[in-house]
């Protein structure tokens, strides 16, 4: 996006709105953000030729899709070796998202799986045969409490 680019308060409205329920009808959308809905589709495309807007997706309970384990790696890897490690791992069923990261793991990741020991095959057969990782820290993602 160009320095010349200007998103506004009504364009921020809008992607707030979209992130709360993407699909929210342009005429909701409109109301709440005191505009019509033919401007706030033209904002939305105008935001999507931008790339503020990338893409349009959906919230997954995964426990209820039976991925009862989700698990934040903290990865530490030789800095020659991150931008491999980093297109590896995003290449993986079992991640869903790769950050790079700044601190004591360059580089973090999401893994969902369906038991431990599906887990455990992850890391021994897969992530354990990564050249140049140094130290992997895992974040167990426990359930809100009833």
């Amino acid at each position: 996006m160009g320095s010349d680019e200007k998103i506004g308060k009504h364009d921020e409205k809008i992607v707030k709105e979209l992130i709360e329920n993407s699909r929210s009808p342009l005429r909701d959308i409109g109301k709440r953000v005191k505009l019509s809905a033919s401007s706030v589709r033209n904002r939305m495309a105008r935001l999507e030729s931008l790339n503020v807007i990338k893409r349009y997706t959906v919230d997954v309970d995964w426990r209820k899709m039976g991925y009862d384990i989700e698990v934040i790696l903290l990865i530490s890897s030789w800095m020659t070796a991150s931008r491999e490690i980093h297109e590896t791992l995003s290449q993986f069923e079992q991640v869903s998202k790769v950050y790079w990261t700044a601190g004591t793991a360059n580089l973090v990741c999401l893994v969902r799986v369906r038991t431990i020991q599906e887990l455990s095959s992850f890391i021994t057969e897969n992530l354990e045969k990564l050249r140049g990782i140094e130290r992997v820290e895992s974040l167990f993602i426990m359930p809100v409490p009833e």
